[in-house]
């Protein structure tokens, strides 16, 4: 796979960055990474982004392979479809990202100003293809979809819910009629006295405002010298986090932005079981044809363009 590093030191490279964006990615669309961007060329670098959804092309079909389904190993064959994704960031809080694999597409950018547009489509359960459209202008989050619309249906109860429910409102009519009659205070015709019950006379009295009665020799928290209240209090310790002499924290804004893309593979035959030992040997194959390919300076792409190496049974 290859890879493409661009670093904006000299204001020269800036400009050829801007320039060349949109042709290295057409004629070298495996992957693209622009780093260290000024954020005015990384939103004209997002703004030039192809945001059409689209998923992802097939490119093999019925290609051998061997997955785990469960806990144990399978033959199995995949269609093969190359995905991708991208993602960019402008340093001022302007954003566009996306992706589109077999079954699902999406995009969406959002400007510095805060304005946000999306959109995505994707393959539902039934074969239907969902579209949705979303925006956030400032007034609000907005959707306009396809979804079918699903409007809420009556139930009828069963018989054995009917019958639960008529037990339960007897009940409740049952209880709310006891409760409607009056009930009696059981203390009206008793003398309760709860601070006598609480305090009995001659047990000595407590005064909360620091000391005890007369005849306690205790000394109140409000007559403690001036120095013992002043070694009593608190100081808490003054700590601060040591600090990177290097760092630099206050940077200027900056941006980036890369794509690539991937193959992704989706099982569309079971083969059997892999035997005892085939695993192993399939690994040291493809290992063997990985190493010899890498020697002779080609890419490990095998008789596959997307990369995958396999042991037919």
């Amino acid at each position: 796979m290859k890879m493409f590093l661009f670093y904006a030191d000299v204001d020269i490279f800036k400009k050829i960055k801007v320039a060349l964006a949109s042709i290295v990615q057409t004629l070298f669309a495996e992957e693209v990474r622009l780093l260290d961007l000024e954020p005015s060329n990384a939103q004209q670098i997002l703004g030039t982004q192809d945001q059409s959804l689209h998923y992802a092309p097939k490119i093999e079909s019925s290609v051998p392979a061997v997955r785990y389904l469960g806990r144990e190993p399978h033959h199995v064959l995949e269609d093969i479809y190359l995905a991708r994704q991208y993602h960019g960031q402008d340093g001022l809080g302007g954003y566009l990202y996306g992706y589109n694999i077999p079954d699902i597409a999406k995009t969406e950018r959002k400007r510095p100003d805060g304005d946000l547009r999306g959109a995505y489509n994707y393959i539902a359960g039934n074969g239907q293809e969902i579209k949705v459209q979303y925006w956030d202008d400032g007034t609000g989050f907005h959707q306009i979809d396809n979804v079918p619309l699903i409007l809420p249906k009556q139930v009828d109860d069963s018989p054995e819910v009917k019958a639960a429910k008529a037990k339960f409102f007897a009940r409740w009519n049952e209880e709310a009629q006891r409760n409607s009659q009056p009930i009696s205070d059981p203390y009206d015709n008793q003398k309760y006295d709860a601070h006598a019950l609480f305090n009995p006379k001659g047990n000595n009295q407590i005064d909360y405002t620091g000391q005890y009665s007369e005849n306690q020799d205790v000394i109140s928290p409000t007559t403690r010298s001036p120095q013992y209240q002043q070694q009593q209090q608190y100081q808490p310790k003054q700590y601060q986090q040591p600090r990177d002499e290097d760092e630099d924290t206050t940077g200027p804004p900056r941006g980036f932005f890369y794509s690539y893309d991937y193959p992704v593979g989706i099982i569309v035959k079971e083969e059997g079981l892999v035997r005892s030992g085939e695993l192993k040997d399939v690994y040291n194959t493809n290992r063997a044809n990985l190493e010899s390919r890498l020697a002779r300076g080609a890419e490990p792409s095998g008789s596959s363009q997307t990369g995958y190496l396999y042991v037919k049974k």
